[in-house]
């Protein structure tokens, strides 16, 4: 999934928790949750396609293993200060993220029984178990050559104005924040 992708099913998300709670969106938490649905990748992928560091695109941080890690560490950290919210929004963008990367044909492919379908699925549990071999998993410059607007990276930037749209419905939260810190630097 691309990066407009992860981060409208992560918003998404973290919309549908806080409604189901009858709470409100905030500041803090909403900015865990955009980060969380974005740090798979920019740790994997560049250590793994620029440093060689890691086998995959798609291991370290796309590991639940890591992802538990992390959140726990985040919850420990944030519990401190009140703040335990911002570790539970933070696991939600890193766990969506890892979970949408199945993407749908392995998903499909599983409910239909299609069990070699499960090669892909690898990457939750790693280092227990081994990275799968992507086609497109050695650079940058691969993967941008290899994207094309097929009917799924359609359906991420329809998914993408979405949240957008859930967004400004909400009261585009963060906005006030930005113009009330640029009126300050121009008033200043």
């Amino acid at each position: 999934m691309w990066p407009w992708g992860h981060l409208a099913v992560a918003y998404l998300s973290y919309v549908a928790i806080v409604r189901l709670r009858g709470d409100e969106q905030r500041w803090w938490p909403l900015i865990s949750v955009v980060l969380g649905s974005q740090l798979p990748d920019l740790v994997d992928k560049p250590l793994a396609w620029t440093f060689a560091v890691l086998p995959s695109g798609r291991s370290l941080m796309h590991s639940l293993f890591t992802a538990l890690a992390v959140v726990a560490v985040t919850y420990w950290i944030t519990r401190r200060i009140q703040r335990e919210e911002v570790a539970v929004t933070l696991g939600v963008g890193i766990v969506s993220h890892n979970l949408v990367d199945l993407g749908p044909d392995v998903v499909i492919g599983l409910l239909q029984g299609q069990w070699g379908q499960i090669q892909w699925t690898t990457y939750l549990l790693w280092p227990l178990l081994a990275a799968p071999p992507y086609s497109n998993d050695s650079s940058f410059a691969q993967h941008f050559l290899a994207f094309t607007l097929d009917p799924y990276v359609s359906f991420q930037f329809g998914l993408f104005v979405v949240a957008i749209v859930v967004w400004v419905k909400s009261g585009t939260l963060g906005i006030g924040a930005v113009q009330r810190s640029v009126r300050d630097r121009l008033d200043s």
